[in-house]
């Protein structure tokens, strides 16, 4: 009897692991805009992978509509896009080489707020600089800092 209980426990644990969620990108942006008169971030400077261009989407961007813009087939949306913002404190950044997505990302606004997310899109990575711009405190009294595109 305990087998199939033990065997639950395992397959929920590796889907799980299948569909993790990397949050390290958004730690490090988060850690550059608090850095001591931080006035700018380059978000290739942050990252320890390769990639050529990012795709921001605000809180609420639907699964389908990600998959669409970054030409992800139906049948593989799930897996490359594993989450959809459900509220207004995340977002999502995809980065990607070539015409393939190699991190998908969750961001918290916390860590520096893109939106208005850009019209321009992609951002090529010499292009993805940012101004740090403080505004003010959020709701539980922690610093908002605006993270505005830098003309190049």
């Amino acid at each position: 009897m305990k087998t199939p209980q033990a065997l639950a426990i395992v397959m929920a644990l590796l889907t799980s692991a299948c569909s993790s969620v990397d949050d390290s990108v958004s730690a490090a942006i988060g850690n550059a805009v608090r850095e001591k008169h931080a006035q700018e971030i380059r978000i290739a400077a942050l990252t320890d992978f390769e990639w050529e261009k990012v795709y921001l989407f605000g809180p609420y961007a639907p699964r389908a509509h990600i998959c669409e813009v970054l030409g992800v087939e139906a049948r593989q949306c799930e897996r490359i896009v594993p989450f959809e913002s459900m509220d207004d404190g995340v977002m999502s950044l995809a980065f990607v080489s070539g015409t393939q997505v190699v991190r998908y990302a969750r961001h918290s606004r916390l860590n520096g707020d893109f939106t208005p997310v850009a019209n321009r899109q992609p951002i090529l990575a010499s292009e993805a600089v940012f101004k740090v711009v403080p505004s003010g405190l959020a709701q539980d009294g922690r610093p908002w800092v605006k993270l505005v595109p830098k003309a190049i």
